[in-house]
């Protein structure tokens, strides 16, 4: 499932494996105040740097579990796919994120090339 529409605030604050997970086509505004920068010299322009942190994956049928958002990233993995002994975790904070913003759910990119039977 993707993270559902709406304020993903609390999951893009910190570093927590917390994660907005977003399909293919959709985008997240961020907004925040600016009244409180400095004004600029005549002919300045200014530049905001955006830093991160995720990973991206996608729907390529040669890409590990790219048919699914499952198995999550996290940050304490050895590598993604990661080890059977490896996994997201499981306390209750992160039981509830999974629960509350994960509920979209996601297109199926990928179409199956096998003709799908249809009922008469």
């Amino acid at each position: 499932f993707y993270t559902h529409y709406g304020d993903v605030r609390e999951l893009v604050n910190s570093v927590d494996d917390k994660l907005t997970i977003m399909g293919s086509g959709d985008e997240l505004r961020l907004t925040y105040p600016s009244t409180n920068l400095p004004a600029l010299p005549a002919g300045w322009t200014r530049d905001f740097l955006l830093l991160v942190d995720g990973w991206a994956k996608d729907a390529d049928a040669n890409t590990a579990f790219s048919q699914s958002v499952m198995p999550l990233p996290f940050h304490a993995m050895s590598a993604y796919p990661y080890k059977a002994s490896e996994h997201f975790p499981e306390d209750a904070e992160h039981q509830k994120y999974i629960r509350d913003y994960l509920t979209r759910p996601a297109l199926r990119l990928i179409r199956p090339l096998a003709p799908v039977k249809v009922a008469e």
